[in-house]
């Protein structure tokens, strides 16, 4: 989704139209104990707060920033 996403707004950006097509495979149940689980991401190191502010404005804009 995150390609996708930046495609869609670089699209917007540029005026074009057009449309983008993803396959999503499955409904991430199988990731409740990782990627899902806040404890797991943070036990990772991971730090999602600028990821989610990226997808964040670009719900509000189509930004990509």
């Amino acid at each position: 989704m995150w390609g996708a996403f930046g495609l869609l707004a670089e699209m917007v950006a540029a005026g074009r139209r057009g449309s983008v097509v993803t396959l999503l495979a499955d409904s991430g149940d199988r990731y409740a104990d990782t990627y899902f689980c806040d404890d797991w991401v943070a036990q990772q190191g991971l730090d999602m707060a600028a990821p989610a502010a990226t997808l964040a404005a670009f719900e509000r804009s189509a930004a990509w920033e």
